[in-house]
């Protein structure tokens, strides 16, 4: 009990003193005065974004150890702009706030773990001061300097730095396949390589030592200690140089707690020593608990340590270290294969030969090579021997890709939470010797609870796109998609990073969809739905193209009725020609009518019997603006339920007062994607399931 009061007071504390901060006094509608320094900078200069660590905004102070971050933009300018730049200048900010999906990418959750509190503008700034580079800083720019001409420099800076910036998507979409991404995190492999190391190296050091000192008594010297500390010393030191990482500090504190067991003689076994490592790592940060790495790092540890009971334990004569790496791969691969399944939806099956090769690689040729060649190169031009290193691992890892092809990763789709649990609850009971014989125990609940979930007949997702629209309508596997969302910048499509991910991960076939007119915020991602599936899915209602009015027509998606009844005529704008298209299964039914106005509302109803418009749930015409949504529409389709797709600071102030007025008084339930993140509504045979993503998904950190 005290353990668990104590574990209390410590998360409470942390979330106090490091991820909470002050922001009453702070006046978000005007533009204020903030200093700080720069943390990151994103892109090529001169760069047009930058990531700052905040002491000041406005009269607001934060101390000097724990200050908040702030995304920025900045105006097209001539300066260049780097790391440690200490500004003052005038910004517009506003809290962060990300888009909350059921799934992909927590831009929130990642913000919250990197105390990222603002994101804004700057108008105007100038440079206080230029400070001097920190150590860290001073070698990461060497560590590029001495790696950035090869062929493979992000694999070296990413090893040497823990920062992961200059690994492209294709880069770590092959390490993915390949089963490696887990080389990309520095984790206890890599500390116990430096560590080996430099304790060999310390041994060399006291050997020539000695050597040069002949005539000493070398046993009245302790040299182990001198060892181990030089060894310790070396780890903590590429510790700090690799970004602290989660994985990092777990492996550092296991690394202490065995030296400091095997220097007291006392008898500890592995399970409580793993258990003190990550007692000791949530002591130092609680909240590594959000951090999946955490979880993978704990599990593959598990696995080495099962391995190393079981040899010493065995009778047999002794495993070849050929045996036991196959037999840890094995044993890591089935520990850590369902979470890779629920975290990843699929798993490598590359991972287990690639392994084989590339740890005794890494081991005792690659970070060997990295951390003598980051030596020599403070000394000596050493160019020509590290192209020529270089040359032979870029070889290896294509040989890798050729030979695994596309086959190296499985998309297995999405498991949840409690079959994850499931699966864990049995590994436990089998591995357990004890209670082994109750391993029948979890397989009974959890049949009894898949024999009483009631599936839905069908689903509606209405993602949290911003200022945009995109509806995935689900039945029996199959799907229609109306609209795709927007695409920023030309180069982040909301389809590509949010709706296809979904897509995928739940199995679902897309068979059709529905682009409802030709505004950036509906059909941004054209391209990349090109790519998903070649336009196949856009043949039913508009013959392969993707700037035509939908064709009028009613189809079948297995037991629903999907029905395009507009526009019948053209209003002359893109807005009032949107295609409306209504859903039903016969009891409940959902309209989408895309940003149509007014006029176009006043057109459907003279063109239909009131009674065919009626809806369950209704999708906000064009976002909830002023210009949509008149009395007459909204009581013709006479919803329950009224859903605005729409971003949070929206620059419209969408939706409009009038409009929220007019459904409150008309008694209609209404959802908002900017407040409750993604929406899912699960369609049973007689009632209705409205799953909020900001509820589902949300933390009391959050709240």
């Amino acid at each position: 009990m005290l353990g668990f009061i104590l574990a209390i007071f410590n998360v409470i504390a942390h979330h106090s003193l490091i991820y909470t901060f002050n922001t009453e006094n702070i006046m978000f509608q005007d533009e204020i005065p903030i200093v700080g320094k720069v943390h990151r900078v994103f892109g090529e200069q001169p760069t047009n974004y930058i990531q700052v660590r905040l002491s000041q905004v406005g009269g607001t102070h934060y101390g000097p150890i724990v200050q908040p971050l702030a995304n920025l933009a900045i105006k097209n300018t001539h300066l260049k702009i780097s790391s440690d730049m200490e500004l003052r200048g005038v910004a517009k900010l506003r809290l962060f706030r990300g888009r909350k999906n059921l799934s992909g990418f927590d831009s929130e959750l990642y913000a919250f773990k990197n105390q990222i509190l603002f994101k804004g503008r700057i108008s105007q700034f100038h440079v206080l001061a230029a400070e001097e580079e920190n150590l860290y800083h001073r070698y990461k720019r060497f560590v590029w300097q001495t790696f950035g001409f090869l062929e493979l420099n992000w694999f070296y800076y990413t090893l040497l730095t823990g920062d992961k910036s200059k690994i492209e998507h294709d880069e770590r979409e092959v390490m993915r396949t390949l089963g490696l991404s887990h080389l990309m995190a520095i984790s206890g492999l890599h500390i116990g390589i430096v560590f080996m190391i430099t304790f060999w190296v310390g041994k060399l050091i006291c050997w020539l030592a000695l050597t040069l000192m002949k005539g000493h008594n070398a046993q009245r010297y302790h040299l182990r200690i001198f060892y181990v500390l030089f060894g310790l010393i070396i780890a903590f030191i590429y510790v700090y140089l690799s970004g602290m990482s989660v994985s990092a500090i777990r492996a550092y504190s296991m690394l202490l707690l065995g030296t400091l067991v095997y220097f007291i003689k006392k008898d500890m076994n592995k399970p409580r020593l793993l258990l003190l490592a990550a007692s000791a790592t949530l002591f130092i940060d609680p909240f590594v608990l959000l951090n999946v790495g955490w979880y993978f790092s704990f599990i593959a540890v598990c696995a080495i340590f099962m391995v190393v009971v079981q040899k010493r334990a065995a009778t047999v004569k002794r495993m070849s270290w050929l045996i036991q790496l196959i037999k840890v791969q094995c044993y890591i691969g089935v520990l850590l294969g369902p979470l890779s399944i629920y975290i990843f939806n699929g798993l490598s099956l590359a991972g287990l030969f690639t392994n084989l090769v590339a740890i005794p690689l890494l081991s005792f040729v690659i970070f060997p090579f990295m951390l003598f060649g980051v030596f020599l190169a403070s000394l000596v031009n050493i160019n020509k021997v590290l192209e020529g290193f270089d040359s032979v691992f870029s070889w290896l890892l294509q040989s890798a890709i050729d030979v695994t092809g596309s086959n190296g990763w499985w998309n297995s789709g999405k498991i949840d939470l409690i079959t994850l649990l499931f699966i864990y609850s049995v590994f436990i009971f089998f591995l357990v010797a004890p209670i082994r014989k109750l391993m029948w125990w979890p397989v009974v609940l959890y049949g009894i609870h898949r024999l009483t979930v009631v599936q839905p007949r069908w689903e509606i997702d209405v993602f949290d796109v911003g200022h945009g629209t995109s509806v995935l309508i689900t039945s029996g596997g199959k799907a229609l998609l109306y609209d795709l969302g927007a695409k920023y910048f030309d180069k982040y499509a909301i389809f590509e990073h949010v709706v296809q991910p979904y897509i995928q991960e739940n199995g679902i076939e897309l068979t059709h969809t529905i682009l409802s007119h030709q505004d950036n915020d509906h059909i941004g991602g054209v391209d990349e739905l090109y790519t998903f599936d070649r336009f196949s899915s856009l043949a039913e209602f508009h013959n392969g193209h993707t700037h035509t009015h939908c064709a009028l027509k009613s189809v079948k998606l297995n037991s629903l009725s999907v029905e395009t009844i507009w526009p019948k005529f053209d209003l002359g704008s893109k807005n009032n020609n949107s295609c409306v298209v209504k859903v039903s299964d016969g009891t409940f039914s959902f309209l989408l009518p895309g940003d149509i106005e007014r006029r176009a509302e006043l057109s459907l109803l003279k063109h239909y019997p009131v009674g065919q418009l009626r809806s369950t749930i209704l999708l906000a015409p064009h976002h909830g603006s002023k210009t949509s949504s008149s009395e007459e529409f909204i009581r013709a389709v006479n919803p329950e339920h009224v859903i605005y797709s729409r971003s949070y600071y929206s620059p419209w102030r969408l939706p409009h007062p009038e409009v929220v007025t007019r459904y409150r008084d008309l008694g209609i339930n209404q959802l908002d994607t900017a407040v409750s993140g993604h929406i899912k509504i699960r369609v049973f045979d007689n009632e209705l399931m409205i799953i909020k993503a900001r509820v589902s998904k949300g933390f009391w950190f959050f709240r």
